[in-house]
């Protein structure tokens, strides 16, 4: 996974607010996500890369673009391994 890699959210895979709190879910399995991996999540549209997903984190979140990729980064990975979103290289 690089900054250029373009994530995209699979059609299966549901998002639900419930009681403040954020899940994911593919099947029978779900997620709790925080709030910054929600906000990530909600940003993904399938043609941002994670390079544009992180500066849109940073300035969100006044932190460095740099930090904001490499933590997008480890929560795709994440995601992918649980089979909720689909990636591809640019």
């Amino acid at each position: 996974m690089t900054p250029n890699t373009v994530p995209s959210t699979r059609l299966d895979t549901r998002w639900r607010k419930y009681r403040g709190k954020v899940f994911i879910a593919r099947g029978d399995n779900a997620f709790e996500l925080s709030e910054v991996a929600a906000f990530i999540y909600k940003s993904i549209d399938g043609s941002r890369t994670i390079r544009q997903l992180g500066e849109g984190l940073a300035a969100e979140y006044d932190i460095a673009v740099e930090d904001a990729v490499s933590d997008i980064e480890e929560l795709l990975t994440d995601l992918v391994t649980a089979d909720v979103i689909d990636i591809r290289d640019l």
